[in-house]
């Protein structure tokens, strides 16, 4: 029996009944343009990860959710980089938002097949040339 006041419920699962197809890693980065093409489709899709890391960066930047979306929609791939501590491959894209030129940085998970199933990791956000006490401009 459950506890006085405390309401029980249930969970249905909704999503596909199979699992999208998974590969084992992938050698070399993606053209800028290919990049950009598979970020926008995961995001269109909705296999977008947004961590801790990028949460608070977001608040400490005043940059929101409809900022990232005008950059990742309209933005482009500016360089990339391979991040050896997690086995994948880093694109920062570059946009305009409200009148704020934003800089997102998006790993792309590489055991995601990134023709079918796509999964961005939204890893950081900041805005270029903003000076930040002690701190070179962004974007230079």
């Amino acid at each position: 029996m459950g506890v006085v006041g405390v309401s029980l419920r249930e969970y249905k699962y909704v999503g596909p009944e199979i699992q999208p197809p998974r590969v084992k890693s992938y050698d070399a980065a993606l053209s800028p343009e290919n990049a950009q093409a598979v970020i926008q489709k995961s995001w269109s899709s909705g296999r977008v990860h947004v961590g801790t890391h990028i949460k608070n960066r977001m608040i400490e930047r005043n940059v929101d959710m409809i900022d990232l979306e005008n950059v990742i929609r309209n933005g482009v791939v500016r360089s990339t980089e391979y991040c050896e501590a997690f086995k994948n491959w880093k694109y920062r894209m570059v946009g305009a938002s409200d009148g704020k030129k934003i800089e997102v940085v998006i790993a792309l998970d590489p055991t995601e097949d990134f023709e079918a199933s796509p999964l961005a990791v939204l890893v950081t956000v900041f805005e270029q040339n903003v000076v930040s006490p002690g701190k070179a401009q962004l974007g230079e």
